[in-house]
């Protein structure tokens, strides 16, 4: 697909800006939680991998802390259900409850949020073009439009903080979404991600934009974004 015009372009841009935000965000309700309740299963069952405070010292796992606390949730309802797919995560939420995923979800959304890596300078201007404006060419646009310049996300909306986030975790989390979005043969169930908006039988957003990005988009894109605050 490649719009017609600037205009076009922008037309697509705000659509995907407000109404994946309004579909997202009525569809995410966190029930009440018990942050002291979430820090004994965050030690118990999380904190190894992602950290006590939400801050993983392994690049492929996501740093959680001061994560959107709809995001949070929603995945670990995801993870549970088995809508996304991951092994570890979900023999990590064996016998937890949804009012435990709620009490883990508002525990991370309450800790100090993680810190900036480093992102490469040679491709910075490339990838903040690419972030902020799209590839009006390609059909690509802002990432900038839901996950914000800065890439705090949007809370409202369940759009997850991107900031500062592991480089390694964006870049495998990004072909995911590029292989559902192509719908790629020969691939396990655990390396595709679904838009968590998308309709049955549809492609959500991230599905979508994922699918025109290059090996090179993504990586730029990672590094980018490992580095932004």
């Amino acid at each position: 697909m490649k719009p017609a015009n600037k205009a076009t372009f922008a037309k697509l841009v705000l659509a995907a800006g407000f109404g994946i935000a309004s579909m997202t965000a009525s569809a995410v309700t966190v029930p009440s939680y018990d942050i002291e309740a979430g820090k004994k299963i965050v030690d118990a069952n999380c904190a190894a991998c992602h950290g006590a405070n939400g801050v993983s010292v392994a690049p492929a796992q996501p740093n959680l802390g001061g994560q959107n606390i709809k995001y949070l949730y929603k995945q670990l309802v995801d993870f549970k259900t088995k809508a996304r797919r991951n092994g570890v995560m979900e023999a990590q939420l064996v016998g937890l409850t949804q009012q435990d995923l709620a009490d883990v979800a508002g525990y991370y959304a309450a800790q100090t949020p993680w810190t900036p890596g480093y992102g490469n300078k040679a491709t910075y201007a490339a990838a903040q073009k690419l972030y902020l404006g799209g590839d009006k060419s390609r059909g690509i646009i802002p990432c900038a439009g839901c996950h914000d310049p800065k890439g705090a996300g949007n809370e409202w909306a369940a759009f997850p903080r991107l900031g500062g986030q592991h480089a390694t975790y964006l870049a495998t989390q990004l072909k995911m979404f590029r292989a559902a979005g192509r719908e790629d043969e020969g691939v396990m169930a655990e390396q595709v991600r679904t838009n968590d908006s998308a309709k049955k039988g549809e492609k959500g957003m991230m599905q979508m934009v994922a699918a025109k990005l290059s090996d090179k988009d993504i990586k730029i894109l990672s590094e980018f974004l490992s580095a932004v605050h």
